[in-house]
């Protein structure tokens, strides 16, 4: 119920000129016409090619690394290079058509395990209407959990054909950053707010749903774990006596 209220008043204050909620379609899934128009850098092997398992376009095609599950052909975008503030890894995602958007979805999971601190941290949001090279104007900043799990991020609507997404920093890893799958959702402009409450709702359900599933996994991991620990070996104070008992 104390979820529920937060959600009722969060809808109660308007963020625009009329009250608006995330819509429930994915604008920039391959699927829904969405496209990738331009990246910093992606994997590549010994060769200098691009290894497709991390390609960039994994961002936008529905794909999810769910548990023990990794699709076999969408392991995330990995970066060939490491982010900074000064020099971020970024991509910039193109709509079908220009709309109004207020939310992102972030899915950091990759199919490296987060200890190794490649997932990302910190990112930024910028629109542009004009074209793909800008300007642009930033919508936010954000942190993103170290968490194997779907992470929305709210900001005031704003009109956007492009949308670039800024990664100024990953886990601590030195080898590259990586991120599982990317979404925008245009801002719907109403005033039916039982309406809003029951969208929200139900992307908060979804939420919750992948977080359980992560919870599980972690515990499926961390039994399995514990049944395959080898013992460790006898003493030599465990030893000597054995040697003892077998000389009398």
């Amino acid at each position: 119920m104390l979820v529920i209220a937060a959600i009722a008043v969060s809808i109660t204050v308007p963020v625009w000129a009329a009250p608006t909620v995330a819509g429930t379609t994915n604008l920039v899934a391959a699927e829904n016409g969405g496209r990738i128009v331009a990246f910093s850098s992606q994997a590549e092997d010994e060769n200098g090619q691009p290894i497709q398992v991390w390609s960039v376009t994994n961002l936008i095609d529905g794909k999810f690394v769910v548990g023990s599950h990794t699709p076999a052909d969408s392991y995330g975008w990995r970066t060939q290079n490491v982010p900074s503030p000064d020099r971020p890894e970024w991509v910039i995602f193109e709509l079908p058509e220009q709309r109004l958007i207020s939310r992102v979805v972030v899915d950091p999971t990759t199919d490296d395990p987060e200890f190794l601190g490649r997932w990302a941290k910190n990112i930024r949001l910028s629109v542009s209407t004009e074209s793909p090279d800008g300007p642009y104007k930033t919508v936010g900043t954000y942190l993103v959990v170290r968490r194997g799990i779907k992470q929305s991020f709210d900001f005031t609507p704003a009109e956007a054909r492009w949308v670039k997404l800024d990664i100024t920093s990953n886990w601590g890893s030195d080898f590259a950053v990586e991120l599982g799958e990317f979404e925008v959702y245009e801002a719907i402009v109403g005033d039916d707010v039982l309406d809003q409450l029951i969208t929200r709702l139900t992307t908060l359900l979804d939420e919750l749903k992948r977080y359980r599933d992560s919870q599980r996994y972690r515990q499926h991991q961390q039994s399995t774990q514990e049944v395959t620990t080898k013992p460790e070996p006898p003493t030599e104070e465990g030893e000597g006596g054995g040697q003892a008992s077998g000389q009398q």
